[in-house]
């Protein structure tokens, strides 16, 4: 079901900025708005997916390992399939 939206104390700049932007795309100016808002939406659900992915890394990643610990266990893994 569709919402209706209201942008209140827009100054006249920027009202005749967004509704120039609107024409040279060929959209209305509710269309150029809702693109606008979904943009925004979609880039920070990236950027909260980006920082959850990240946090869990950090909680996950093991903390002690040493170069000479990866290159042993990388050593061992290559040799089990007999690449190394």
């Amino acid at each position: 079901m569709a919402t209706n939206l209201q942008i209140r104390s827009v100054d006249a700049e920027m009202a005749a900025a967004a509704k120039a932007e609107a024409a040279r795309r060929r959209m209305s100016l509710s269309d150029y708005l809702k693109e606008l808002i979904a943009s925004d939406l979609a880039a920070h659900a990236d950027a909260r997916r980006r920082a959850a992915l990240y946090d869990e890394i950090a909680r996950t990643a093991p903390r002690t390992g040493t170069r000479e610990d990866t290159a042993a266990a990388l050593a061992t893994v290559r040799e089990e399939m007999g690449t190394g």
